[in-house]
């Protein structure tokens, strides 16, 4: 999951604990239901430990003292606390959850496959490495993805767009928030039919 092209979102429609809060941890992104419902590791009240990646991946997510205490004390977090502990990225009504996670998905799943790829590696591989190796991950990622033939065309693009409006395209916001929807920089072969 973590070096796919895919853009993984957990829709959490209820409480999720031990192994269930692992997968959603796993995931690029979590979208939880509001209500009566928790996500946590309970495994030291049955004396063991998370063993489906909940030590590593809820350290990752919320940092190391907090995923301690959490892993410690074996209380679960409310979506609230999920929240704002980074433990999930959004709290909707039950209602809502596939909703929001399907349109999120469908949201990222607009960018290169490719180069979510290669973030997703440089961030999930490299940051769990020291700077000096994680920055040879992400430049390795950079190069290859700088050099591919989509990403040559969009730069391509973007240059042509700058000089033929003498501007830097996304320094407008207008055209940001563009990108942002689409997943790419509109540019001269958006508009010239190329």
């Amino acid at each position: 999951m973590n070096a796919s092209g895919v853009v993984f979102v957990a829709a959490l429609n209820g409480s999720a604990l031990g192994l269930g809060a692992e997968f959603a941890w796993a995931c690029d992104l979590r979208v939880m239901a509001d209500g009566d419902f928790f996500i946590g590791q309970p495994e030291i009240l049955l004396g063991i430990i998370p063993g489906g990646g909940g030590t590593q991946r809820l350290t990752r997510l919320i940092g190391t003292h907090r995923s301690l205490v959490a892993i410690l004390e074996g209380k679960p977090f409310t979506p609230e606390e999920a929240l704002a502990n980074g433990a999930v990225d959004e709290v909707v009504p039950q209602d809502e959850v596939v909703t929001r996670a399907v349109e999120l998905a469908e949201h990222l799943g607009a960018r290169s496959k490719g180069t979510v790829a290669a973030a997703k590696r440089a961030v999930y591989f490299g940051g769990s490495m020291s700077l000096t190796e994680g920055l040879h991950v992400e430049r390795t990622e950079f190069f290859a993805r700088v050099m591919s033939p989509e990403s040559q065309e969009l730069m391509l693009d973007y240059t042509a767009t700058t000089e033929a409006t003498g501007e830097l395209p996304l320094y407008n916001p207008k055209t940001y928030a563009q990108a942002l929807a689409s997943g790419s920089v509109p540019g001269r072969r958006s508009t010239n039919g190329r």
